[in-house]
């Protein structure tokens, strides 16, 4: 991946039901700039997000920010 699809995702809402604890209870709709979004949270919405073409997207980003080393809870905004 490179950083095109990276910086495509800045700016953009990313909306998906979370089963992650972190959004108080759970499950729970998020809706975030994609920027925002953890590593965890990419790896979560590449699995349950509706739109199959939006999985494939986030989990080509979540690859990206772990080959880069991000820790579970490293905002995709580090590294843009």
């Amino acid at each position: 991946m490179t950083q095109d699809l990276a910086s495509e995702v800045v700016g953009v809402v990313v909306s998906w039901h979370s089963s992650q604890g972190k959004y108080w209870l759970a499950p729970r709709q998020v809706r975030k700039l994609g920027e925002d979004l953890s590593l965890s949270d990419y790896q979560e919405a590449a699995k349950i997000h509706p739109n199959p073409r939006q999985r494939e997207k986030f989990e080509t980003i979540a690859q990206w920010m772990k080959k880069r080393g991000a820790k579970e809870d490293t905002r995709l905004s580090a590294f843009i």
